[in-house]
């Protein structure tokens, strides 16, 4: 994603109502969503599902987005589909999705005799963006400059430097101070975006109100699609050629990242 936001401005209680009755809106036609609900799994909404059985829907559409960026792949590396032929033949399978499977049973076997259940052992870890996870160590990498700093490495604040409050503190002076700012319950946003896959940017515009409300709407080729949380639910709508879940109600890691 680059410059989510581009121009940010704020407007009318006129455009703050119409942003409310969206919300309202999407809320009921989504009144299944409720906190009592319960989601649907990926074995309910798709076909041929093994392995990531009793996983909601939304986080398992989250899953096949790791994976891709755990091997910088697309869909069509395991979906047949993708080439071609609509959704159903998403479901078929080939080799690389097979692997795919033995490799999700061997991670979680890992990570529960290993490490008592969690999440240490993932895709990352081997594949580290590539296909084949590299089996030799680069002579450059052994015999040249060490490494700075590890990506999985915390690093300590050094000594003398301003800490996180005091960084933060000086942006929101330039703002014209927290009690100013405070004033700001609602904004209208718009820009460009562009997506994994992506070959060009997309209209976008965001619409937010206090306490945690926010619209989404990316104008895509193939029509909108919409993210919207009403401060507890939220809710992703896309065209049936850009996702195989038209609508779909947020829940898990999915809802956190909201």
């Amino acid at each position: 994603m680059t410059r989510l936001v581009r121009a940010l401005r704020v407007k009318t209680a006129g455009v703050l109502g119409a942003l409310l009755v969206c919300l309202s809106s999407v809320s009921l036609a989504a009144g299944q969503a409720g906190p009592s609900a319960k989601p649907l799994m990926a074995e309910e909404v798709f076909k041929n599902v093994q392995v990531l059985k009793g996983v909601p829907a939304d986080e398992f559409m989250g899953a096949m987005g790791f994976f891709s960026n755990a091997l910088s792949a697309d869909c069509s590396h395991c979906h047949i589909g993708a080439g071609g032929g609509g959704w159903a033949k998403y479901a078929e399978d080939n080799g690389p999705k097979q692997t795919a499977r033995r490799m999700v049973v061997m991670m979680n076997a890992i990570n529960r005799t290993y490490f008592a259940g969690r999440r240490v052992v993932t895709c990352v870890s081997c594949h580290n963006g590539v296909n084949r996870p590299k089996t030799s160590m680069s002579m450059a990498t052994v015999y040249g400059t060490a490494p700075t700093d590890e990506p999985d490495e915390i690093l300590k604040q050094a000594p003398g430097s301003p800490s996180t409050a005091q960084v933060l503190d000086k942006y929101l002076q330039a703002l014209g101070g927290t009690e100013r700012l405070a004033k700001l319950t609602s904004f209208v946003a718009k820009g460009t975006y562009i997506g994994y896959g992506d070959a060009e940017k997309r209209p976008v515009e965001i619409f937010a109100k206090a306490p945690g409300q926010r619209t989404t709407i990316i104008h895509s080729l193939s029509g909108d699609v919409t993210m919207v949380y009403d401060g507890r639910l939220g809710w992703a709508a896309a065209p049936e050629t850009d996702s195989p879940i038209p609508l779909r109600v947020l829940t898990g890691g999915e809802l956190e990242g909201a």
